[in-house]
């Protein structure tokens, strides 16, 4: 199906990044930017407005007002200039930030109210306001103005669309926005690959090189996860194993847990805690968070406390809190995240985390397919009371979230359905940061993960947004005049498990249920008649991409006849090498897998 805005049919290209601009949009925008005390900014390739930075700006609102300029030319053809709020006021300003001529206006803005993230637009007449909170409100508003406002596109880190305008105009505008989610992440290498794409997003996470000028990131972790390893050394084993868990009546090393009610143990990871805080100055959250293994301590100890506490997120929650205490004293500003994870998903019956602590529950084992509040599987109903329990109980909740089959990076998984429900979910239980983990191996380009980044991109700053104009646009963007084939395609592969007792989870294998000979055969068609559509052959090798997953399933299980598989397999791998796919799966690269495959 074709999106009403982007046709694909009306699309020219831009050199040198092959970015597009469709000309369908255009007559929406001219429509819609009309009416009674309309703000024109330029008209004909000229402007009578300045755009207005206090003197003291910071660098993302500096660059905030770089980024207005640089797409208002290119969409218009008029360059404004850029002055302090230091100058004498004119009658064509575009405000940006808390500055002198703003309050001048006597707006009563109530920058508190906007957080670090918030912003207000408002435009009357001759002057349009773009205020936003410190540090990177400012330069976010003027993001939404450019893409809620003017329709820029920013579909992925090369390929954009920019309208030309003849007359940019404004009517009467009066909004706020202050995101729901205070840390939005998503861990695709799609959106981890390019800082200004990322911050274009309004994304502020751990993981994205973002700098001054994007109002650096609202979460810096040290380290990021799963760190008793790294608080309390394996090597310790041989002298002291009472620091390690007592399992089956035996101390045990390796990849296991620590004993967390030992005095000892918690004095060495405070320790930790406080060299890492002096050697990482720049952290926000330090992570305090049980290793990627079960084996947690049975002692006498931790059982009991455990036990009482109905969860063994117990004896995690008090060895973190008795650190969190420590460290608030002389770092007051930062906080102590740890995980709600596989054993300790569940919360403790009276133990409270502290105010400074974060806990980051992970929806590791649910079914995906369908949305978590209403999916019957009992891994998801599971779910739904651990993270209804914790809701009253954290201070600060994020969720740790998962959207690609990670054991076969390159297989249709049917999702897509269910990301605006789960995040609305999330957001509906208190959850206030949300890490969306991805396809983030160095080559991406995981099953439909230019799309996926670009949807969960917008879903994390605004839950209840228009997910399928968002798909629509994107596809009509990116396949062009094959975008209805891949629209179809979508479709087929959601329908799978849309209103069936079929489900989808994050390792499923290449036989799963929803991948049945039909399918295949059926996807295989499709893609048939995308790739005779697509008239160029960018567009052209874009669809070859999107065919992996079905390619990936009929060489993995055999479903090609005998004589047609080493052509297959070539033909995979070099479209997989030129995409460049780096990884077949979170642990084994694409090379590897080739070789197993019996590629010469």
């Amino acid at each position: 199906m074709r999106s009403s805005i982007f046709n694909p049919t009306n699309l020219r290209q831009e050199v040198p990044l092959g970015r597009i601009w469709p000309v369908a949009l255009t007559i929406i925008l001219a429509a819609s930017l009309s009416g009674r005390a309309a703000t024109t900014i330029a008209e004909n390739g000229k402007s009578r407005h300045r755009i207005v930075v206090p003197a003291d700006a910071i660098p993302s609102e500096r660059y905030a007002a770089e980024e207005l300029q640089r797409y208002l030319e290119r969409m218009s053809g008029a360059k404004l200039p850029i002055a302090t709020d230091a100058e004498p006021p004119q009658s064509h300003e575009i405000l940006l930030g808390d500055n002198a001529h703003l309050r001048r206006l006597k707006l009563n803005l109530d920058f508190n109210q906007l957080g670090t993230d918030g912003f207000t637009l408002r435009a009357d007449g001759n002057r349009l306001v773009i205020a936003g909170g410190r540090p990177r409100g400012t330069l976010y508003g003027v993001y939404a103005l450019l893409e809620d406002k003017f329709g820029v596109r920013w579909f992925t880190p090369d390929l954009e669309a920019v309208p030309k305008l003849a007359r940019v105009r404004l009517p009467k505008l009066h909004e706020t926005q202050v995101p729901a989610l205070e840390y939005r992440e998503v861990y695709w290498t799609e959106m981890l690959k390019d800082p200004d794409f990322a911050a274009r997003h309004r994304l502020n996470g751990n993981h994205y090189q973002l700098t001054g000028k994007h109002g650096g990131r609202a979460a810096v972790y040290f380290p990021f996860v799963h760190s008793l390893d790294a608080l309390v050394p394996p090597e310790l084993y041989g002298d002291h194993p009472e620091y390690f868990p007592l399992i089956e009546g035996k101390r045990k090393d390796g990849y296991v847990q620590r004993c967390l009610s030992n005095p000892d143990v918690l004095k060495i990871a405070t320790d930790g805690v406080r060299h890492w805080l002096r050697e990482h100055p720049e952290a926000t959250i330090i992570s305090v968070s049980q290793n990627d293994t079960f084996n947690y301590c049975q002692c006498e100890k931790c059982r009991e406390l455990d036990e009482a506490e109905g969860s063994p997120s117990a004896s995690l929650i008090r060895f973190v809190n008795a650190i969190a205490r420590e460290v608030e004293r002389d770092y007051p500003g930062v906080r102590i995240d740890t995980l709600a994870y596989q054993y300790s998903r569940r919360p403790p019956k009276t133990l409270r985390p502290r105010h400074n602590v974060i806990v980051r529950l992970c929806s590791i084992e649910c079914c995906f397919a369908h949305p978590l509040e209403t999916c019957p599987a009992p891994e998801n109903q599971r779910f739904r009371d651990d993270i209804i329990a914790w809701q009253p109980v954290a201070p600060l909740l994020y969720v740790w979230d998962y959207t690609p089959n990670f054991a076969n990076y390159q297989q249709p998984f049917p999702n897509l359905d269910a990301l605006q429900p789960n995040v609305r979910f999330f957001v509906q239980h208190g959850v206030k940061g949300l890490f969306e983990q991805g396809n983030y191996s160095s080559g991406g380009n995981g099953e439909m993960g230019p799309l996926r980044a670009y949807l969960l991109s917008k879903l994390l700053w605004n839950p209840n947004t228009d997910v399928r104009r968002h798909t629509d646009e994107f596809l009509a963007a990116y396949y062009e005049n094959a975008a209805g084939k891949i629209r179809d395609y979508l479709e087929l592969l959601e329908s799978q498990v849309r209103g069936q007792d079929i489900h989808a989870h994050i390792f499923d294998p290449p036989t799963a249920a929803y991948l049945k000979d039909e399918f295949i055969e059926r996807a295989d068609r499709i893609f048939d008649a995308a790739q005779q559509l697509a008239r160029n052959d960018t567009v052209r090798f874009r669809v070859r991409v999107a065919r992996l997953p079905v390619q990936y399933v009929k060489l993995v299980t055999n479903r090609v006849p005998a004589d047609e598989r080493p052509a297959l397999l070539r033909q995979f791998l070099e479209v997989a090498r030129k995409a460049p796919i780096s990884n077949i799966s979170e642990g084994l690269s694409l090379n590897d897998w080739a070789k197993r495959m019996g590629a010469e």
